[in-house]
């Protein structure tokens, strides 16, 4: 669950509202995750949150494969390539 500490305030708040765009780059070792998130369903340009999120490789396939669960969907397993492939491909 994602909290945050607010100036001024000592307890931590939980975060909630709507995903609309993320994106991910390579950093180092890691995964760095940025999600952009509103309160509200239609949101104006200077209403969009931006959260920077940095995770192993390992978090990053943890949480896709709990999404991918989640939705009900079977993760891609990828199929043996074939002897061409493997010789010219």
């Amino acid at each position: 669950m994602a909290t945050a500490n607010l100036p001024g305030d000592g307890a931590p708040q939980e975060l909630s509202g709507v995903v609309v765009g993320w994106r991910h780059r390579t950093f180092a070792r890691n995964i760095h995750l940025t999600v952009q998130s509103s309160s509200k369903s239609s949101p104006k340009p200077e209403a969009v949150d931006t959260h920077h999120l940095l995770m192993t490789r390992s978090q990053a396939m943890l949480l896709a494969n709990y999404l991918m669960r989640l939705t009900g969907q079977e993760p891609v397993v990828p199929h043996p390539r074939s002897l061409w492939q493997r010789l010219f491909g």
